[in-house]
């Protein structure tokens, strides 16, 4: 088949989003169907821009980079070129008042989201594509809106292709959302109340979201699916190589356990470990300092990235090239899970953890929290609410059991379940039924 693919975020821009929409392409190609791709060509000086990842793409993959317009630039995060691993303050996203006001606009002005300007010129791009090309699938990915506004443009003037959608959040109904200016929260529902009786498939990441989406817009249950996040058994070989010396911050002789991208403070929780972390200072504290604890990539709010630095057996670490997080992942001996509160969402990082040998120790959300339905039916670690007193007993678990070389061997096998290659069949057969 040919495809096109829609998408705000891909790589050079790191993220657990761009990846997999990378890999979706990627696999998609090797199972033999002709990719092009359309996105956006991104500042090279954005904090997410990573070099690294220039070249990512299968080389039978095209892809199109078009301007996001001269309104992005007052959103998107400047790389500090003095930033280094010890100049943590940085990791903060909302830490100033440029950064406040960015976000008030963004919340109260920009529809739907920071690629508005990107829009049209990206629709009259993919418009020459189609006619040359005869697609049989536009496949747009929503993360961001914008995605699916390109392809309903699209989808009005050419009818007759299909068009299939992805969400990776909930447009209107995600709680990160919620802060929206009330005027701005209107239009988008209407927006993609047009946008879900346009299109003709729905995929989602979680049954909560469906099952979100089949009740408020009244859908056809056949019409919409649930399709999965994966991980690359080869590249997860490959990190395994590094030494533990080359990564900054792990120890030797201690229990690492590390925590891989942001901390959204509305849906993450961090004062239950900083209190369980206070617990095991007053009541045992050899093994504290038997513990070391990373935190690497960025905080929504500074005061959760503060109150983990007051311990001393925490470090807090900005974002790191997609290569170098993989490293870390595959050798930090404990990955630390935090589930959502009041969501219908997992964080995607989930599908990169169960590619690892490290343990995962999950925390949820709350009772409701759809990570629970994953972390249940694989075997990798303890699944627990996010309370302190769960926190207290399980760090203590799993630090006497790694100490005494008595950790469970099943926790530390990769899912195979979720390898990429398997993934991606099952996205294949949804995007075509």
């Amino acid at each position: 088949m040919k495809i096109l693919v829609i998408a705000t975020q891909l790589p050079p821009y790191n993220g657990s989003g761009n990846i997999r929409a990378l890999n979706y392409i990627n696999y998609l190609s090797r199972l033999g169907h002709q990719i092009d791709a359309i996105g956006v060509q991104y500042p090279k000086n954005a904090i997410a821009y990573d070099p690294q990842l220039e070249d990512a793409f299968d080389k039978k993959v095209n892809v199109y980079r078009i301007k996001p317009g001269f309104l992005y630039r007052f959103f998107y995060r400047k790389k500090n070129n003095k930033l280094n691993l010890n100049n943590t303050k940085s990791a903060s996203i909302n830490n100033t008042i440029k950064g406040k006001i960015s976000v008030f606009i963004k919340n109260t002005f920009v529809i739907p989201d920071a690629f508005m300007l990107w829009i049209y010129p990206a629709y009259k791009f993919a418009k020459k594509l189609v006619k040359k090309r005869d697609y049989d699938i536009i496949f747009s990915i929503h993360e961001t809106p914008s995605s699916h506004l390109v392809a309903y443009l699209l989808k009005r003037k050419f009818n007759k292709i299909r068009w299939v959608g992805y969400w990776s959040d909930p447009w209107n109904g995600d709680s990160l959302r919620d802060n929206r200016f009330v005027f701005k929260k209107y239009i988008e529902e209407k927006i993609e109340n047009k946008i879900v009786k346009k299109i003709d498939k729905l995929l989602f990441t979680t049954e909560k979201t469906k099952k979100l989406y089949i009740n408020k817009y009244g859908l056809n249950k056949s019409k919409a699916s649930v399709v999965f996040r994966g991980y690359d058994k080869k590249i997860y070989i490959e990190s395994m190589r590094k030494s533990i010396e080359s990564l900054e911050g792990l120890q030797k002789n201690k229990l690492n356990i590390l925590h891989l991208g942001t901390i959204y403070h509305t849906l993450r929780d961090i004062g239950p470990l900083c209190a369980a972390l206070d617990l095991l200072k007053r009541e045992d504290i050899k093994l504290y300092n038997l513990l070391n604890i990373l935190f690497i990539g960025q905080f929504e709010n500074y005061d959760d990235q503060r109150k983990l630095q007051n311990h001393s057996n925490v470090n807090v670490f900005p974002l790191v090239p997609y290569e170098q997080a993989l490293q870390y992942t595959v050798k930090a001996d404990v990955l630390l899970l935090y589930g959502n509160k009041k969501s219908t969402q997992v964080p995607g990082k989930v599908y990169e953890y169960l590619g690892s040998p490290a343990i995962i120790l999950t925390l949820l959300g709350d009772a409701q929290d759809e990570l629970n339905t994953i972390m249940e039916n694989v075997e990798k670690g303890p699944v627990i609410l996010n309370n302190e007193k769960e926190i207290y007993l399980e760090l203590k678990k799993l630090s006497e059991a790694y100490f005494n070389n008595n950790l469970n061997k099943n926790w530390m096998k990769p899912v195979d379940k979720y390898e990429w290659e398997n993934v991606v069949k099952d996205l294949e057969m949804k995007l075509i039924n």
